[in-house]
């Protein structure tokens, strides 16, 4: 057998110069038709015999080949020289090839026929070991704390694609985990690492071979870690993702537009936007699942086209019938990241949520809070389920918890008397209980809110100071002003708090500094000198002037102005827009002869020099988000201003705008005439009248108000 395969080799090789490259590939085809099992291994040693060669020998071999002639081979020199020459050359590299392998083959056959192939044992240690290094390198991986730990293991250049994309990825998760003070540090850290370059450039060079979700997880972790949105490695991931687009699939797509939601406008980043748009366009009919179809809609961004938000909408209410508790909560998510108001979305969510409360883990309730801030969304039904849940549940959670429900509450202006009453009776309890951010919380909701506990207010307020106190030697300046203002519209003046605000240099910190908005401050500083002056408590009062308001321009209300001259007879007997000494405006003034049930003409005098039967009206008006939602129960600000008008002799008379404009012209002039000829200023019967006007006639008309 082995004296038949040499001939055939020989007379291969006589004929190898004839042919063309092709033909060389007779040799590995004959050699596997012809030799046995033990051959093959030989066949391996062979090969590395051949590769062993010097360079020259076997470039010269192979390009005679498969080339023509070197161009500076002598002219002379003919063809069949060339032939001559080039099956010397062969023949004697597969002649020292040929010896190597009949060596082998008697090496090999002196051996047990049972022994290990040591060329395949070699092959499975290298696998082996090869797996067995990647598990040491993610076992690593998961040990980092920070980037720069990632960064130590990165000093090898040949990281395979997964391990390139995990890097990033485990760099991005230990930012999140360290604190942010601490974050710049580390940054700069990572930044002057002498493998961070060499991870970036591993990075470029392996896009176009990684896999779609190791592409878009290495660009949202590059973005993530601040990485300038500029530099090539971006630019390359982002060209990358282009030209691989379409053979993303739900997950990719999710992750790449989580990444671009935050990148700047660039030409490659509104090219892939863009191209995200059209696929998710292109994709929608294919879409069966809620689930997918929230991440198409998730993918194509705020700054999408209406057109296309509305061909989601529409796919969306198609398959409202298939929403889970969860799809539903995400909903709300999905519409305020893309800024679509859909209330027959919402309201259909809504509706799902409230039916099944107990269901919804805490933070999902909280996400939803924040979606219908996002999205403007006041839907009474459900954060009076929300805040009935959290009563009903209140020994299930902590006082951080309980205040940061009541924060997304007040952030949407809704009163949730309840649960004010409960917080307030858990602060009362245990007035230690609340951190300092809770304190700060607490005490801008319920003056925001304009609520204090039936029966408990002065309780309440001394166990906020009390809590106060304690914080007091270290809280910042901004802090202090801010939770000092929000007792003041609750008509409470702690004194050591206040001592320590109106000192000269804490004073001229949060007037001058450019660490601090100088106007909010200014505002702030005004209305607690207003209170000092106007609600007269037992404290010593600053002697410079605090603050300054803003100058604010006010639109003439035509409709109440009407409905007033109505009443009146004579439009001169009434001022408009009038700007009071201490900066308050009032959108209409006019005296009111209490015993004569007339309006009578505005003596120049002061007010303290008319008779007690004359009161001075001051008719304000009001729009929708100066009250409580769903009530006429005014917000914080707005109570004060009324108390210091009362404070300064005017009978104050609240025109809530949102239902005066509902009324008809002889239902305007009632409207008006039932708060002045009255006997009791209608800013004090304001909320137990109009909550019950509510129940009675207007949520008929309107209820989502």
């Amino acid at each position: 057998m082995n004296a038949k395969a040499s001939l055939r080799l020989v007379g291969t090789v006589r004929h190898l110069p004839l042919c063309d490259s092709a033909v060389g590939m007779r040799i590995p085809v004959f050699i596997r038709r012809n030799c046995s099992t033990k051959t093959r291994l030989v066949k391996a040693v062979t090969q590395h015999a051949n590769l062993c060669q010097p360079a020259s020998t076997s470039c010269l071999s192979f390009r005679f080949l498969s080339q023509e002639s070197p161009a500076n081979t002598d002219e002379k020199t003919t063809q069949s020289d060339v032939k001559e020459q080039s099956s010397v050359d062969v023949s004697i590299n597969l002649a020292k090839g040929t010896a190597t392998q009949i060596e082998s083959k008697i090496d090999f056959d002196d051996g047990s026929p049972l022994a290990d192939d040591e060329s395949v044992k070699q092959q499975w240690v290298s696998s082996r070991a090869t797996e067995e290094s990647n598990v040491d390198f993610y076992s690593a991986l998961k040990r980092c704390t920070s980037p720069s730990d990632v960064l130590e293991l990165c000093g090898s250049t040949s990281m395979n694609m997964k391990q390139i994309s995990n890097c990033f990825t485990t760099m991005w998760e230990t930012t999140k985990r360290i604190r942010k003070g601490q974050r710049r540090y580390e940054r700069q850290l990572m930044l002057e690492h002498p493998n961070f370059e060499n991870l970036c450039r591993l990075s470029m060079n392996a896009s176009q071979r990684m896999r779609p979700e190791d592409m878009v997880y290495t660009l949202h972790a590059v973005v993530k870690l601040e990485i300038s949105q500029r530099s090539r490695l971006v630019q390359t991931l982002l060209r990358v993702c282009q030209e691989h687009l379409n053979e993303f699939e739900e997950r990719e797509i999710s992750v790449l537009a989580s990444a671009l939601e935050i990148m700047d406008s660039s030409r490659n980043v509104d090219a892939l936007r863009s191209g995200l748009r059209m696929l998710v366009e292109l994709r929608m009919p294919e879409i069966r699942g809620v689930l997918p179809l929230q991440t198409m809609m998730r993918a194509i961004g705020r700054d999408a086209p209406l057109p296309l938000k509305k061909k989601l909408e529409r796919k969306a209410l198609g398959m409202l019938d298939e929403f889970s508790l969860p799809n539903c909560q995400h909903m709300f998510t999905t519409l305020a990241t893309i800024n679509l108001r859909s209330l027959p979305i919402l309201e259909a969510c809504s509706l799902k949520i409230i039916n099944d409360m107990e269901g919804i883990p805490f933070w999902k309730l909280i996400h939803v809070l924040q979606a219908c801030r996002e999205l403007s969304y006041r839907n009474e039904g459900l954060l009076t389920a929300i805040g009935d849940y959290i009563v009903a549940t209140i020994y299930m959670w902590q006082t951080k918890q309980v205040t940061l429900i009541l924060s997304m509450l007040e952030n949407l202006g809704f009163r949730h008397v309840p649960l004010l009453d409960v917080l307030a009776e858990r602060v009362i309890q245990n007035p230690e209980s609340l951190t300092f951010k809770d304190l700060l919380v607490t005490v801008k909701a319920y003056s925001l809110l304009n609520h204090l506990p039936e029966g408990k207010s002065q309780q309440f307020l001394n166990a906020l100071n009390m809590s106060l106190e304690l914080y007091l030697p270290r809280i910042p300046p901004v802090e202090l002003l801010r939770v000092v203002f929000s007792f003041c519209i609750l008509e409470y003046f702690p004194q050591q708090p206040l001592d320590k605000l109106l000192k000269e240099d804490i004073l001229k910190d949060l007037l001058t500094s450019a660490n601090h908005n100088v106007e909010i401050n200014e505002r702030m500083l005004h209305s607690i000198n207003l209170c000092l002056e106007l609600d007269k408590p037992s404290i010593t009062k600053p002697t410079m002037a605090l603050g300054k308001t803003a100058i604010t321009s006010f639109t003439t209300q035509p409709e109440v102005q009407t409905a007033l001259h109505a009443i009146v007879g004579d439009p001169s007997l009434v001022q408009h827009n009038v700007h009071l000494p201490n900066d308050y405006f009032i959108d209409f003034i006019f005296d009111f002869d209490t015993k004569q049930n007339i309006v009578v003409p505005i003596t120049a005098s002061q007010m303290s020099d008319n008779p007690l039967h004359v009161e001075r009206v001051a008719v304000l008006c009001a729009s929708m988000s100066s009250f409580a939602l769903g009530t006429l129960h005014p917000l914080g600000k707005l109570a004060m201003k009324i108390r210091h008008l009362k404070a300064l002799g005017y009978k104050a008379v609240l025109v809530p705008l949102h239902e005066f404009g509902r009324l008809n012209e002889t239902e305007r002039i009632q409207f008006l005439q039932s708060r002045i000829f009255i006997g009791k200023s209608s800013a004090d019967k304001a909320p137990e009248m109009t909550e019950t006007e509510r129940n009675e006639e207007i949520s008929n008309q309107n209820p989502s108000l």
